[in-house]
C-alpha cells in the first residue's frame, strides 16, 4: 500500500463488458456495505473527507445535490445544496450516502465507479456521462477508496498566537504542567468557579494538543489584555500577602516563586519554543561498519533551529536557542555491540547527553576536539573506558585515574588498541614509566597493527634504558634498530617536568622514525608506505598514559580518556535521543562507530 500522504495510485479496476457490468449494477445498486465485504475491506472517513469529497463535490454535487433535479437523479443524493458551506454533518451524511454503491474491496463491482466511467470504458449507462478516465485524480481517489486506503487523523496544529499576548507554546512548555500540578485538584472539569480544565486521566496519560489548546482557550478567557498583571488568572492564586485576592483554594503561587515569574512572562506575551517538527525520519541501518547521523536524519524537537552551512556534511546543522532541546532518531540495529560515538559540534561545545531507549542520559563532552574547517570539529576518537573495566580493544590491568590510563602488565600484559580514523603519518604518546622498583619496566608504542599480535612498535624498555624499532609477528618482537634512550632534557618555555616523556613514530617515504621528547633516535625502511591500521601501547610492568595521537598530514586525532562514552546497543530498534543545552550549536551529525 502508498503512503497514505501521496497521492493515489491510478489502478487499472478490470474494466466490465456491458452486460456483466449492469448485472453487477442492478446487484449493487441502493446496497449498503455488505456483511461479506472483501477480507473486511471497509472504505475510510478520512479518506472520503480528504481525498474523494473534493472530486465528488466538482464532478457529481452539480446534478446530484440539486433539489430540484432529485426526483431525475435516483437514489444517489449529496448534501448540501452547491454553494452552500459543507458542514462537518454533510461529511457524515454524504459517506454514508455513497457507501451504498460500493463494493468493498471491489472497484469492479461497485456502482459509484461504473456509472463515473460510463459504457465506453467499461462502465455503465449514466444520465450525466462519463465523469473519469483512468488516468484521472478523481478515478485513482474513487478506486483508492473502495479498496478501503486509509488516512491517519490529521494532526491538529494550534494557530499561533498574536504578538504581545499570551502564547500558546509558552502555556503549553511552563504554564500547562503547573496548572495541572497546583490547581487541577479543584477546576478539572466540570471544575470549580470560572476555570475548568481538562487533567489527564486517572491512568496518567498525557493530554493530547488540541485537549492542550483548549484549557489555553479557557484560560485566555480569565487574562485581562489591557493590563495583564491584573489578570484573574494570576491575582485569584497569588497569596493575599502578595496582592492576590481571596481565593477558596488558597495560596497557590507567590511572589518569589518561580510559577509566579511562569504566569507573568506568560501573560505578558513571552513566545515558548516551537512544536515538534513531526513525523520521525525512517530508521537508519546500524551495522558493525558504523554509522553517521546527519541533521537532516534527525527530528528536532523543542527550542532548536536548522542552519545552511557550507562546512557541514549535508549543508544543515542545528543550533539550540535560550530553552535547549534535542535531536531524536531511531536507529534499526543490525550488529548488536559495543559502538563509539562521536558528535561533530561546535569548538567548545560542553554537556551533551545521548539516551538510548529508556536508559539513562549518557554525557558526550566536554570532550578536546581536533581542528576543523569553519568552526566546525569532530570530537574523537575516543577511547572510552567504564571504571577500571576496558569496553574493547584492550587486555591486562586497565584503570582510569583522572586525565590518566593507569596500565598494569605485570600480571600477563597490558594492551590498549584504537583504529586510526584516516591514513595517517605517524603516531604518538605521552607516557610515564615509574622506578623499576615500583614496577616500571617498558612502554611499548604500538603502530600499523593488524591486530593485537601483529605489527610494529617503538619500544622503550629496561627500565627506560633503551630504545628499539622492530616488527610485532605473531605476538613475538623482533627488534630491528636499538639506541640507548637519551636522558630528559629541559626545554625552554615548557613546563616543569611532570613525569611524562613523549615516544612519537613517523614515516617520512617509506622511512620510519623513532623519536623520544622529540629527539629522533632510531629509524628503520619499511619500503613501502603504510601508515594506517590500529595503533596504541603495550607493557609489560606499570605504565601510564597521557595522550594517544594517530598524526596525520593536517590533524592530529588525539585520544582523550572519558568514562561511559561507548555505548552498548542491543538489536532491534533504538530511540536515540540528542540532549543540546541552552544557546548549543551548530551540531552537524553523530557518528556510530566499532571501538
Amino acid at each position: 500500500m502508498e503512503d497514505p500522504g501521496d497521492p493515489p495510485v491510478r489502478r487499472k479496476a478490470p474494466l466490465l463488458a456491458g452486460l456483466l457490468a449492469g448485472l453487477l449494477l442492478v446487484q449493487a445498486w441502493g446496497r449498503g456495505v455488505p456483511a461479506g465485504a472483501e477480507d473486511g475491506v471497509r472504505p475510510d472517513y478520512e479518506f472520503f473527507k480528504r481525498r474523494l469529497w473534493p472530486q465528488l463535490e466538482a464532478l457529481c454535487a452539480e446534478c446530484h445535490a440539486d433539489a430540484r433535479r432529485r426526483a431525475r437523479m435516483g437514489r444517489f443524493f449529496l448534501r448540501p445544496v452547491p454553494g452552500r458551506t459543507v458542514r462537518e454533518r454533510h461529511l457524515e451524511d454524504n459517506f454514508e450516502e455513497v457507501l451504498r454503491f460500493v463494493e468493498p474491496g471491489n472497484p469492479a463491482a461497485s456502482a459509484l465507479l461504473l456509472k463515473a466511467l460510463g459504457p465506453d470504458r467499461g462502465g455503465v449507462e449514466h444520465e450525466g456521462g462519463a465523469v473519469v478516465g483512468e488516468n484521472d485524480v478523481a478515478y485513482g481517489a474513487l478506486v483508492d477508496f473502495i479498496n478501503g486506503v486509509a488516512l491517519p487523523p490529521p494532526t491538529f496544529r494550534p494557530p499561533p498566537s498574536p504578538e504581545g499576548q499570551p502564547d500558546f507554546l509558552y502555556y503549553l512548555k511552563h504554564v500547562a504542567p503547573v496548572t495541572h500540578r497546583v490547581c487541577a485538584e479543584c477546576h478539572a472539569m466540570p471544575g470549580k468557579g470560572r476555570m475548568k480544565v481538562i487533567v489527564p486521566g486517572p491512568d496518567g496519560g498525557s493530554l493530547t494538543l488540541e485537549e492542550h489548546y483548549t484549557n489555553y482557550q479557557a484560560i485566555l478567557r480569565l487574562t485581562s489584555p489591557r493590563d495583564p498583571l491584573k489578570s484573574r488568572f494570576l491575582v485569584k492564586p497569588l497569596a493575599v500577602a502578595d496582592g492576590g485576592f481571596q481565593h477558596k483554594g488558597g495560596d497557590r503561587i507567590r511572589k518569589d516563586d518561580v510559577n509566579y515569574l511562569r504566569w507573568v512572562e506568560f501573560l505578558t506575551g513571552v513566545r515558548g519554543p516551537p512544536l515538534p517538527s513531526g513525523a520521525r525520519p525512517a530508521p537508519r541501518a546500524l551495522t558493525a561498519q558504523g554509522l553517521a547521523l546527519e541533521a537532516e536524519d534527525l527530528r528536532a524537537e523543542g527550542d532548536l533551529a536548522r542552519v545552511d552551512l557550507k562546512e557541514a556534511r549535508g549543508y544543515l546543522a542545528v543550533t539550540a536557542g535560550s530553552e535547549g532541546g534535542e535531536l531524536d532518531a531511531q536507529v534499526d540495529v543490525e550488529d548488536a555491540g559495543t559502538y563509539r560515538v562521536a558528535v561533530r559540534a561546535a569548538a567548545g561545545l560542553e554537556g551533551l547527553t545521548l539516551t538510548i531507549g529508556d536508559g539513562a542520559p549518557t554525557p558526550l563532552g566536554p570532550l578536546d576536539p581536533a581542528p576543523g574547517p569553519g568552526g566546525l570539529v569532530r570530537y574523537g576518537p575516543q577511547t572510552l573506558l567504564d571504571g577500571a573495566e576496558p569496553l574493547a580493544g584492550v587486555s591486562g590491568v586497565l584503570a582510569l585515574e583522572g586525565e590518566t590510563l593507569r596500565m598494569d602488565g605485570r600480571a600477563g600484559g597490558a594492551a590498549w588498541l584504537s583504529p586510526a580514523q584516516v591514513r595517517h603519518r605517524g603516531v604518538s604518546a605521552r607516557v610515564r614509566l615509574p622506578d623499576e622498583e615500583d614496577g616500571g619496566d617498558d612502554a611499548w608504542l604500538l603502530f600499523d597493527m593488524r591486530d593485537a599480535d601483529n605489527g610494529k612498535f617503538l619500544g622503550w624498555i629496561d627500565g627506560g634504558r633503551r630504545l628499539v624499532l622492530g616488527v610485532i609477528e605473531g605476538g613475538a618482537p623482533r627488534v630491528l634498530a636499538a639506541e640507548r634512550a637519551p636522558e630528559p632534557r629541559e626545554r625552554i618555555g615548557e613546563a616543569p617536568d611532570d613525569g611524562f616523556r613523549e615516544l612519537k613514530v613517523e614515516y617520512y617515504a617509506g622511512v620510519v622514525v623513532g623519536s623520544l621528547d622529540g629527539r629522533p633516535v632510531l629509524h628503520m625502511n619499511l619500503d613501502e608506505h603504510l601508515g594506517e591500521g590500529l595503533f596504541g601501547v603495550r607493557t609489560h610492568g606499570a605504565l601510564a598514559v597521557g595522550r594517544v595521537s594517530a598524526l596525520e598530514e593536517y590533524e592530529v586525532y588525539a585520544v582523550t580518556w572519558r568514562l561511559g562514552a561507548t555505548l552498548p546497543l542491543a538489536a532491534g530498534l533504538q530511540r536515540l535521543v540528542l540532549a543540546l543545552p541552552p544557546g548549543a550549536g551548530p551540531v552537524d551529525w553523530i557518528e556510530f562507530a566499532p571501538p
